[in-house]
């Protein structure tokens, strides 16, 4: 029995390094390679202080086409001593993070193989996509259960939806901490496909059709009226702002090809996300004749979602002793102003209070300063624990065009020390356009008639 089960052990072991291996086989050393980009970014960073301008200019085409990696490898701009060498590295990290806030737009992409406990599946999803998902709620049982997978750069959206047609859970999401939060269902997976008429994937979105109906339009006698109830989802990882979208732009067609006609046509919508939110919905409506009730209809359009993308950490280390450091990441500037530690009984409450400054504007940016300036912060004990934020955040006014935020962390262990402060920054607000098509959508048999 014994030599069976670790045979067992054994195997499984051995398919879990071989499903590594399948899924970074092309990596080389991290340490090697970690060591040799040390290196290279050294060298081209004493090459920017050339007295060649030939060289100065390569050198910076070179660590900006590095690309994101090289970025925990720079040192922050304000401790570079030479203003000419001071000024290239911020153009270099402005350009790489302005990239990489592009990048992050894209779908995330999941390559696993292979027959793995749950657990690991969703671990390899989260690691490779970079979306934080909770697995607190579900149960050891549950989770080391195997489950047999063909990922192969499958987009993030897709890979979950296959997975709940495989194994009975929900999800929702936690603002707090921008994760996935996971639930076990015990409904089988068909019931929570049957909710979701249709789903569209474009990039990072999910959009879904969540309910189609129609209804009398009052003061017609041959007119009702189609309405259409959608949801777009974010990946976790990313910061939606706001969904806006014109009635114009998404159109409804029967399948004789008759172009139905928007119930308010020069609509236009802007629709905020809220703090921590990362899915939406919203309703279209259309002017249906009577008898097209019975058609099956086509709806195409085009959406607009803002986002804070590529959210970068801003740390301060050893809080009270850092108060008056400043610290720059792209086109964000963090001073540190003030920290305040109150003891009590059986705890102790940290407020820490920090300026801002961001160098780009325009009427995304202006239209939700106050939103932008209220980003998640933690705090961090040197074992690597974390404390997010559970008390008030305010903003305040600072001197020299800056805008200040007051966090206030509570129910701190009264032991914690050497307290490291973490302030999340967005580093570029972009517009990513969600384009979606349904097709053969249908009413169902028991639709009701209400009044509007």
């Amino acid at each position: 029995m014994v030599p069976r089960l670790l045979l067992h052990t054994a195997i499984t072991i051995l398919a879990l390094v071989c499903g590594q291996l399948n899924v970074s086989a092309a990596d080389p050393n991290p340490v090697q390679k970690q060591t040799d980009l040390k290196h290279q970014v050294e060298t081209l960073i004493s090459q920017l202080d050339a007295n060649q301008r030939q060289v100065r200019e390569q050198a910076e085409r070179k660590l900006i086409d590095l690309g994101k990696p090289v970025l925990a490898q720079l040192p922050p701009p304000e401790l570079v001593t030479t203003p000419s060498v001071r000024e290239a590295l911020i153009r270099v990290k402005l350009q790489i993070e302005k990239q990489a806030a592009r990048d992050s737009i894209h779908a995330s992409l999941v390559t696993i193989k292979g027959d793995y406990p749950f657990n690991t599946v969703l671990q390899q999803i989260s690691t490779q996509s970079g979306n934080p998902l909770d697995l607190k709620n579900l149960t050891a049982e549950f989770l080391d259960q195997n489950i047999q997978v063909e990922f192969e750069k499958t987009p993030f959206w897709q890979a979950i939806d296959e997975l709940s047609h495989k194994r009975p859970f929900t999800y929702q999401f936690d603002g707090a901490s921008d994760s996935m939060q996971f639930q076990q269902s015990a409904a089988d997976n068909s019931s929570r496909s049957s909710k979701a008429l249709h789903v569209y994937y474009d990039g990072p979105f999910r959009i879904t059709v969540l309910d189609l109906k129609s209804r009398p339009l009052r003061g017609s006698s041959n007119k009702e009226l189609l309405s259409v109830k959608f949801q777009v989802e974010v990946e976790p990882r990313l910061r939606p702002l706001f969904l806006s979208y014109a009635a114009e732009e998404i159109h409804c067609s029967t399948s004789q090809a008759s172009k139905l006609s928007p119930f308010t046509p020069q609509a236009k919508l802007e629709l905020p996300l809220g703090e921590g939110g990362k899915n939406v919905n919203f309703t279209m409506t259309w002017i249906l004749d009577s008898e097209q009730k019975s058609s099956t209809f086509d709806i195409q359009g085009t959406l607009q979602m803002e986002l804070a993308a590529e959210t970068l950490p801003i740390s301060f280390d050893n809080l009270n002793q850092s108060e008056g450091a400043i610290r720059r990441r792209g086109n964000v500037s963090v001073e540190l102003i003030h920290v305040e530690q109150k003891k009590l009984p059986t705890s102790q409450t940290l407020n820490v209070r920090i300026a801002l400054s961001y160098d780009y504007g325009g009427p995304a940016f202006e239209s939700h300063r106050t939103w932008i300036y209220h980003n998640r912060a933690y705090l961090e004990n040197p074992a690597g624990q974390k404390y997010w934020l559970n008390g008030a955040s305010h903003t305040t006014l600072e001197s020299a065009g800056k805008t200040g935020v007051s966090y206030q962390f509570k129910d701190l262990p009264l032991q914690q020390n050497n307290l490291r402060f973490t302030y999340l920054a967005p580093t570029l607000i972009t517009a990513a356009p969600i384009r979606f098509h349904f097709e053969k959508l249908k009413l169902p048999v028991n639709d009701d008639k209400s009044k509007p």
